[in-house]
């Protein structure tokens, strides 16, 4: 993703297409009026590269904020749009490549003001001053950091000598402190890596034959749809249509990994029962044994693949996206930062899912411009394509759950008073029952007790595999899902402002979003204790 400035953005979008990527041209401003900037040399460097196959050109405009606030022309104006391009820079990118000569620029839009906005050392509303300190690292920097690299290089005006350093990753060490750190960071080198693996497995996968696939999020848009954002749409689409597919493909091996074992646990408890209570037979030692050893033995050769891990950071990953598609179809995509609300709930604290913020990027879009032909997306389409149906969707699981969780609550209420039944007839009958013997030679006696062990060792397999699966977190979370979109819908159907319906709008997204990363949190903390423990 590249602004596209004279000097060194057109170099890096050059470069860049001569490696064979792709390139996002973000133009601060109509090309009509980006051409003024230009040389005549530059303008036709600049429309050639736009006019290259693996360029992608984007014009921004200011938000519906920003052009509501009176900007006087001339400078002024240019400068609020080059800061605009930076805010977008620095929302879209997960990590910033700067040719930059170090020095402190009070610019707007200017690749020190960049610098420092996307380190997090300065606001929009801050004005760079004063001078930059660059200090070697002692370590790596906090996970969370943000992290530029640095090509030094001079700027082609400057006059004075320049002594550049190596490349470097930089980092904020304070109001005015840079930290150079010369190897890429440990941090970074897993996230990377991972983010790799990510791709890599769904292209495979894929190839393979082995998954589903899942549902189109556009699929669900009226036809006539937002018309200059459907490429951007298809972006974000296919971006959960990957997550989805493999969330799916993981869930599935879990479940059934977790099924087996819950099977094993009842094998386990039956084949002792039946030792104790009928036959001393040797041969049931072994079946025990045998599955007790197969159980610990699957558990640890496929720990490592971590099916289940995987299943919860794909599903963060994809409903993130589909959180965010709706909020951009409502224009509520800019109120609601998905990196801050995983912050807030931690789950990007756990092994294996700080990674997704570099995924998310592809889901943090450029500001929509004014439609003329006025194909927007009304207010009744934005209810209906994502708070009709997804509260719907909730509505139809709490249905769903609920009756099972009745259903498992008259199991566990019927296992209960057999058990009890049983205690209470071996107290009471214990003389009546001695010496009673069965058709089949088995003592009454022994038989109720192996009935009162069956049922037990029954709910203590089922509630073993419903805390495992997390059935009642789940439960939990389509409630309150379910509560979040009502309130919303019946807001809406009292508001018709249009920015107190996109602040509506922007909190459900938020709600939503926090509901699934608990629910994930629920089921991450079970993740690591063997299940026929």
């Amino acid at each position: 993703m590249v602004g596209m400035a004279d000097g060194a953005d057109l170099l890096v979008a050059q470069s860049a297409l001569d490696l064979g990527l792709h390139v996002d041209a973000v133009l601060p401003m109509p090309l009509a009026e980006y051409a003024e900037d230009f040389d005549a040399a530059a303008l036709v460097r600049l429309r050639s590269l736009l006019r290259h196959s693996n360029v992608r050109s984007v014009e921004l405009s200011l938000s519906p904020r920003a052009r509501g606030t009176a900007v006087p022309p001339g400078a002024a104006a240019r400068d609020a749009l080059y800061a605009n391009l930076t805010a977008h820079l620095v929302r879209c990118s997960s990590l910033l490549l700067a040719l930059w000569d170090g020095r402190m620029s009070s610019r707007p839009g200017g690749t020190a003001d960049t610098v420092l906005r996307y380190l997090g050392m300065r606001t929009a509303a801050q004005v760079a001053d004063g001078e930059i300190t660059f200090v070697d690292a002692t370590g790596d920097p906090e996970p969370a950091s943000q992290l530029a690299y640095w090509i030094p290089a001079a700027r082609n005006d400057d006059d004075e000598a320049l002594t550049l350093a190596r490349p470097c990753f930089l980092s904020a060490a304070g109001d005015d402190v840079l930290q150079r750190h010369y190897d890429m960071p440990s941090q970074l080198q897993h996230e990377l890596a991972a983010l790799n693996h990510y791709n890599q497995e769904y292209q495979q996968l894929a190839a393979d034959g082995n998954l589903d696939l899942g549902e189109s999020l556009l699929a669900t848009l009226p036809q006539h749809g937002p018309l200059a954002d459907r490429v951007m749409l298809e972006q974000i689409d296919a971006q959960y249509g990957k997550a989805d597919a493999l969330a799916v493909y993981y869930q599935k091996r879990s479940d059934r990994l977790f099924l087996s074992f819950s099977l094993m646990a009842f094998a386990m408890g039956l084949a002792y029962l039946i030792y104790e209570k009928f036959t001393e037979t040797r041969l049931l030692l072994f079946f025990y044994a045998i599955i007790l050893l197969s159980g610990l033995g699957l558990y640890h050769l496929l720990r490592d693949k971590r099916w289940f891990a995987k299943h919860l950071i794909y599903r963060v990953l994809a409903e993130t996206i589909r959180v965010k598609f709706y909020l951009r179809i409502a224009e509520a995509d800019r109120l609601v930062d998905a990196a801050e609300v995983i912050s807030l709930s931690g789950v990007d604290q756990f092994h294996g899912f700080s990674w997704i913020r570099h995924a998310l990027k592809s889901a943090e879009l450029v500001e929509r411009r004014p439609d003329p032909a006025g194909t927007s997306t009304t207010p009744q389409e934005v209810d209906r394509v994502w708070i009709e149906n997804q509260g719907n969707y909730f509505a139809s699981k709490v249905v769903r759950l609920e009756r099972s969780h009745r259903h498992g609550t008259r199991l566990r209420t019927t296992l209960l008073v057999v058990i009890a039944l049983v205690i209470l007839a071996l107290f009471f009958l214990h003389e009546h029952l001695s010496g009673r013997v069965l058709g089949i030679g088995i003592p009454l006696r022994n038989m109720l007790t192996f009935l009162m062990g069956f049922a037990a060792v029954l709910l203590g397999v089922w509630e073993l595999h419903q805390n495992k699966m997390a059935t009642r977190e789940l439960l939990w979370q389509y409630r309150n899902q379910l509560n979040h979109f009502s309130r919303a819908r019946t807001q809406l159907s009292r508001i018709s402002a249009r920015d107190r319906r996109i602040e509506v709008l922007a909190e459900l997204g938020k709600d939503s979003l926090m509901e699934s990363y608990l629910w994930t949190i629920h089921r991450y903390h079970r993740e690591h204790t063997p299940p026929t423990s």
